[in-house]
């Protein structure tokens, strides 16, 4: 309505413009008419001139209100900055630094690597400073520019410190956005997907506990140009939905005061902490139970006879082989390192156990043969003191010369005090131990071997035991 109202008035104006040109014009050619019509004609001019002040007056009230409601759009106040804006300085020039306030949202963390030591970060990178520069007042929104437009103007050069690469470039469409607001503030968001080193140590592993930080500074401004600080509020967002396979991000830290010292100078830095542990599940599945039940079984052997040795021998090779097979994975999937990890203890460990049942073995083996060696041996020589004896006791021969001789061996009684066995009694308890079956001599002598494996039934498993005490203990108090 208003519109309509304006254009009829334009209207009218005109008209009233083009009726008062024609009367003037129509007295500049009656000037020889009577005096009474030249006042009538005085008058009408002089009302027209009024009239046509009147309809300027109109005219330039329409023309401002007409200015006063053409829209201003973000173009036009974007292009009206650039006029006089050289982006190769910065804001403040030759003033105080520019305070470059940074958040991240990290939306997934991934390839985390032992062997090259980084990993994969997807986050979102927001940069907000003032530059007065932007300042504009016939404009009351904020302006949203995208990436064509950055290299017009000027943004912080801050740059990823421990950055190894970026794996590859987005696919997604714009992943930068650039806002401008009335004030001067200058919002910077960027999407990137980057490779970032992360220095590793597996003394614990794999009850470790690893600091992954994303570290960033200004490239070629020093703290006197930039000062690069963490966002007062949500300096680092993370996304609930990240998984990892091997690690659990348990918390994070940032950190304003890690100024780089360069020859060039001091530049700005700032970094973010994340502290992951890792997953202990696999390698209780893949390593630690596999070589508990491997060493329970190698005490299997405790209960075998040492008679049967091939069974024996053949249990214990098995798995001392078994238990060096696992210690071999457990060392394949990790780089090669000088220090011994928590995982090399156990493995080291489960291997001596393995180890030591098979010595034993070997000892209750050796102890039996030399006793039942020993039998034999002294068997053959108690019969070859016992067949003289009876030889000069059932000799015909000379049974008349040494009559006498016999007579007073046998008949010689010493005091009580004294007494000592009779020579005939000797004889008979010789022949008693000399006559003794071969499964008496074998369980005799078997007795020393089967107390060594009786002793190892229970001093391993519970050497077994403290050692699992100490072990889990030491190590899980590290790992919380």
């Amino acid at each position: 309505m208003e519109r309509m109202g304006l254009m009829w008035g334009v209207l009218l104006t005109a008209i009233l413009l083009i009726i008062g040109r024609f009367q003037v014009e129509c007295g500049h050619h009656r000037r020889k008419q009577s005096p009474d019509k030249e006042e009538s004609s005085r008058l009408l001019v002089r009302n027209t001139r009024d009239d046509t002040g009147k309809a300027v007056d109109a005219i330039n009230e329409i023309s401002k209100l007409s200015n006063r409601t053409t829209p201003v759009t973000p173009t036009m106040v974007f292009l009206n900055i650039l006029d006089n804006y050289d982006q190769r300085l910065r804001p403040n020039f030759k003033g105080p630094p520019v305070q470059v306030y940074c958040s991240a949202y990290i939306n997934s963390i991934s390839s985390i690597s032992e062997e090259s030591m980084d990993y994969t970060v997807m986050l979102f990178l927001r940069q907000r400073w003032n530059d007065p520069r932007f300042v504009y007042n016939d404009y009351n929104d904020s302006i949203t520019l995208y990436e064509k437009v950055l290299d017009k103007i000027w943004v912080p050069d801050i740059y990823f410190v421990n950055e190894k690469g970026a794996p590859f470039e987005s696919t997604s469409g714009h992943s930068t956005l650039l806002r401008i607001h009335p004030n001067g503030d200058v919002l910077y968001s960027a999407k990137k997907t980057i490779l970032l080193a992360c220095p590793m140590n597996f003394q614990l592993f794999p009850m470790d506990n690893q600091v992954c930080k994303i570290k960033m500074e200004s490239y070629g401004h020093t703290t006197k140009d930039i000062e690069i600080w963490w966002s007062r509020e949500d300096a680092v967002l993370v996304s609930e939905e990240i998984q990892m396979p091997d690690y659990d991000l348990v918390t994070w830290t940032i950190n304003n005061y890690c100024d780089s010292h360069h020859t060039t100078g001091t530049y700005s830095c700032i970094e973010a902490n994340l502290f992951l542990i890792r997953h202990i599940g696999y390698y209780l599945i893949q390593h630690y139970i596999p070589s508990i039940l491997i060493v329970v079984l190698s005490w299997l052997s405790f209960w075998i006879s040492p008679e049967i040795a091939p069974a024996r021998v053949a249990l214990g090779i098995t798995t001392v082989l078994t238990s060096t097979t696992l210690t071999a994975v457990s060392r394949s999937a990790m780089p090669r390192f000088s220090y011994v990890r928590a995982i090399d203890v156990w493995m080291m460990t489960c291997g001596l156990f393995i180890f030591a049942a098979l010595v034993e073995f070997a000892v209750v083996h050796f102890i039996f043969k030399r006793d039942k060696k020993f039998a034999v041996t002294r068997r053959a020589r108690e019969m070859s003191k016992l067949l003289p004896r009876k030889k000069k006791a059932t000799d015909k021969k000379d049974v008349a010369s040494e009559d006498a001789v016999v007579e007073n061996e046998v008949d010689f009684k010493p005091d009580r005090g004294m007494s000592s066995p009779e020579p005939e009694q000797d004889i008979v308890v010789a022949e008693e131990k000399t006559h003794r079956t071969p499964g008496e001599i074998k369980a005799l002598y078997m007795r020393r071997a089967r107390r060594i494996d009786y002793y190892s039934r229970l001093l391993f498993p519970l050497l077994f035991t403290v050692f699992n005490i100490l072990y889990w203990s030491v190590y899980l108090s590290w790992y919380h």
